[in-house]
């Protein structure tokens, strides 16, 4: 990631004028320049101020500025989520750097690179009574690839040199094998506003890290062959990976040629961005159809799990209960990921180069005798069954979530980045075709609500792309502080379904048998988004049913003259959109044998 321009050299000067007077913190913005990143988040503050005042004088940063820490990690990881490089969060002292924690842990399981600059008071005042003062030190631990903390003041060369060495270290550390976000806590004594010209000084020195990939060494690429061959039922399942669109990855060039082989049935979840017409997209449904009398015809020898969390519970409880005799997981972790309670070998590399190295020794068995064709085609019959038959249940089913799902997800634009907040719209949007020309996300790291819109602001915004939320009306109120920015892109649409509370504990079992349902699980509310729109100058749109969608829909994906995003607000009824829910599922299961 580092740039041509080492630095090295001290005929390489600073044409930058006035940064901190603070030499590491002079050398940190320097750094951060050499290697490349470009993007920094400031949530406002004062004990911040020479990181401030450095990176938005420096002229090679984009700064803004976003006064709410939670909504301003959130948005940072939209945009690192899109371009895959680091991207800077900084905050002052105290309870703000807490703030930035839900987006921290989401960023960690999905690997975005994040770099976080926490600025701290000075470590002798810390349990001493000192305003905005807290212990922050590896306050972010759990959730961050590594914690740092730069010294205090540096009054030598040796200082100096030490700085910039953990500099180096944390933000190779951000793109180092998979990635993810790295913290650098920074005490900074008083005074905090004073600067100095560097003009003619030399740039500081870069410690650069060598990339390289992974790849089997020839006997180990043997002992998977023999494996593969002599597994006639192979699963191959994928879920959270980093952002395509639908088949348009060299992953999924792999897999396609992987799914030629009739022994094969590859399983993608929407946010794997996987397609094919091999595969089999809508394997939830297709598993909730599946009797015990036929386990053994859909119970995989060989599973292949790639990418990260899975949002299908079905798949989980299923393997679980039904294990493969031999489960590999594919992933550039250094620890074992076992979701499935079957896990025989972790494969510490990226699934591309595994792939790639295994089509090239096993090609002959996509030629297989008919013996051993029946495992993609079990997969793949059942799976035509279920969709007739959902087509059925959804022309007679009436106006839910999931009728408002059927409505949606069709006319949106081409090339949308789509983004499904947590709870039901994901679910919901899986039950439904994957479009080729669609980028599915979701923060399926955590799978929190707190942040789905920030995360879309922050991917509409360094896109520039056509961008489309959909989500919930819990999830959207919890987050509404998303729009409290100067940075909302026009091209973001939010689409709201509002059931009046979180319809996901109507949905899974056990809540909806409670007499806490209303109040405690499902939170019942009876806002709107109209004034909320009004307060930040966003376009408003209603639908109260399946007509008024289709027609709405239009208007709402047009330009607008204002120029803002625009929020589409549907409301569907609360109890009934859970019964055509369970209905769904009740439905085909009746109806598979016909």
């Amino acid at each position: 990631m580092d740039k041509p321009a080492t630095g090295n050299s001290k005929l390489e000067t600073d044409n930058r004028n006035m940064l901190s007077n603070k030499p590491h913190i002079r050398n940190l913005v320097e750094i951060c320049a050499l290697k490349g990143i470009e993007q920094v988040i400031i949530s406002p503050g004062s004990r911040n101020a020479p990181l401030v005042i450095s990176f938005s004088e420096h002229g090679q940063f984009n700064c803004l500025s976003i006064p709410d820490e939670r909504v301003a990690g959130f948005f940072a990881l939209g945009i690192a989520q899109q371009t895959r490089k680091p991207v800077i969060i900084t905050c002052t002292s105290g309870t703000a750097s807490l703030n930035f924690a839900p987006a921290i842990a989401e960023a960690f399981y999905q690997k975005i690179p994040l770099l976080i600059l926490t600025a701290d008071r000075p470590v002798e005042w810390i349990h001493q009574g000192e305003g905005q003062s807290i212990a922050q030190r590896n306050v972010f631990a759990n959730y961050v690839k590594r914690s740092y903390e730069l010294p205090q003041e540096v009054k030598d060369t040796d200082g100096l040199w030490s700085a910039n060495r953990i500099i180096c270290e944390a933000i190779d550390q951000t793109t180092e094998g998979s990635g993810g976000p790295v913290h650098i806590n920074i005490p900074f004594q008083e005074p905090l506003y004073d600067t100095k010209d560097y003009t003619g000084l030399p740039l500081p020195k870069i410690i650069a890290t060598a990339a390289f990939e992974k790849r089997l060494l020839p006997t180990q690429l043997s002992t998977f062959v023999n494996v593969w061959q002599s597994s006639n039922k192979k699963m191959i399942l994928g879920g959270l990976l980093p952002l395509h669109k639908a088949g348009d990855s060299s992953l999924n060039k792999q897999l396609q040629k992987i799914s030629q082989a009739p022994t094969v049935a590859v399983l993608p979840e929407i946010t794997s961005n996987l397609y094919h017409k091999n595969f089999v997209a809508d394997f939830d449904s297709v598993l909730s159809t599946v009797s015990e009398a036929e386990v053994i015809r859909f119970q995989p020898d060989l599973l292949i799990t790639i990418g990260g969390s899975f949002i299908s519970k079905r798949i989980k409880l299923w393997l679980r209960k039904h294990p493969p005799k031999v489960h590999w997981h594919i992933a550039e972790i250094d620890y074992h990921l076992d979701t499935f309670q079957g896990l025989t070998t972790t494969i510490n590399m990226k699934p591309t180069t595994f792939f790639e190295q295994l089509v090239s020794k096993v090609s002959d068995t996509f030629k297989v005798s008919d013996t051993f064709d029946t495992y993609q085609k079990t997969w793949k019959n059942r799976a035509k069954k279920v969709q007739k038959t959902k087509k059925e249940y959804l022309k007679k089913a009436g106006w839910s979530d999931l009728q408002a799902f059927k409505t949606i997800l069709p006319k949106l634009p081409k090339n949308t980045n789509l983004h499904l907040a947590n709870s039901t719209p994901v679910r919901y949007a899986q039950l439904f075709k994957i479009r080729k020309d669609l980028i599915y996300n979701a923060n399926r790291g955590v799978a929190g609500i707190d942040g789905s819109t920030s995360t879309a602001t922050g991917a509409a915004y360094i896109t520039k792309k056509p961008t489309t939320i959909i989500t919930g009306d819990i999830s959207f109120f919890y987050d509404s502080n998303a729009f409290w920015q100067h940075h909302l892109a026009p091209n973001l649409r939010i689409i709201l379904i509002n059931n009046s509370g979180g319809n996901i504990f109507r949905v899974i079992k056990g809540p909806d048998t409670t007499a806490q349902l209303a109040d405690y699980f499902e939170a019942q509310q009876e806002r709107s988004a109209k004034y909320l729109a009004k307060t930040y100058n966003l376009n408003y749109f209603v639908a109260e049913n399946e007509a008024t969608l289709k027609k709405v829909l239009i208007p709402f994906y047009k330009k607008l003259k204002n120029n803002r995003p625009a929020i589409l607000e549907i409301k569907t009824p609360n109890v009934e959109s859970a019964e055509v829910w369970r209905g769904y599922y009740s439905f085909i299961n009746t109806q598979k044998s016909k």
